[in-house]
């Protein structure tokens, strides 16, 4: 018997590590049929998902990979505001225009919603409008977070900082020693928009690391780090608050397989 187009929802859904979601729950138990029902929707890297300046096209739940909120100025200079990723909510209020884009900071996977639906469902359930509310001052506060680093942190300690949010929201690979491996998914010029800095500084910043002990690049985009705690505090942060949230959730999920554990450490030349 040929599965129902609702049958289909129905099991990807099942299947979604994210279910649990407020807005997945509020169009569960709507009493009123969907417009339209749930769908996976792919986003190559670098794709516009929500264009600067205009309402916001596309709404759901980041299923894999990572979004990036950029703004252009009116010289074209670029400056990243912060990562959406899995998990989060993408276009979040969907009436407003808001002033930056989203974009696919690599190949990601939304599971999308209807727009009307979704606006039906925050007219009518408080719950559902409180909860979108509150993610949005969540993201808020990320980004005034952010502003504090690129003014109070050096470049040196940006770039480091840059690992420790990578620590907590990309895959990691706890060692038997207590060292961890870091998967950097994002592009080299993203992580130095992201830190303020350029990708020179984070060579440098690398290279000095590693000539420290403390990390140790194992392949592209693969670095392992000694000891969070360390970096935590070179950076200026607070290690039993700045890094508390890792391993909570599990490990963030990701649009690809995940990696072998990693061999035996050797040095690897830093990418330029």
């Amino acid at each position: 018997m040929t599965p129902t187009s609702a049958q289909k929802t129905q099991d990807m859904c099942n299947r979604c590590a994210f279910r649990g979601a407020a807005l997945c729950r509020a169009m569960a138990e709507s009493d009123r049929p969907l417009t339209q029902a749930p769908r996976t929707r792919k986003f190559n890297r670098d794709q516009t998902i929500n264009p600067q300046g205009q309402k916001q096209r596309v709404v759901g739940i980041l299923r894999c990979g990572y979004l990036r909120k950029e703004r252009l100025d009116a010289e074209g200079t670029r400056t990243l505001l912060g990562l959406v990723t899995p998990g989060d909510y993408v276009g979040l209020l969907p009436e407003i225009s808001v002033p930056s884009s989203l974009e696919a900071a690599t190949d990601s996977e939304i599971c999308t919603f209807d727009i009307q639906t979704v606006n039906r469902l925050m007219a009518t359930d408080g719950r559902l409008r409180l909860h979108l509310l509150q993610q949005a001052a969540e993201q808020y506060s990320d980004l005034l977070e952010m502003i504090w680093k690129r003014g109070a942190l050096t470049s040196h300690e940006r770039v480091i900082a840059f690992l420790l949010m990578a620590a907590e929201i990309m895959p990691l690979e706890p060692q038997p020693d207590g060292s961890v491996i870091i998967t950097v998914e994002l592009s080299r010029r993203d992580w130095a928009d992201l830190s303020n800095t350029t990708v020179e500084s984070i060579s440098r910043t690398m290279s000095q690391l590693s000539e420290e002990g403390l990390v140790r690049k194992e392949a592209a985009g693969r670095y392992w780090v000694r000891d969070l705690g360390t970096l935590a505090r070179m950076s200026g942060m607070d290690p039993n608050s700045d890094i508390r949230r890792l391993r909570e959730t599990g490990a963030p999920v990701s649009c690809r397989p995940v990696l072998a554990p990693a061999m035996p450490p050797r040095r690897v030349a830093e990418e330029q």
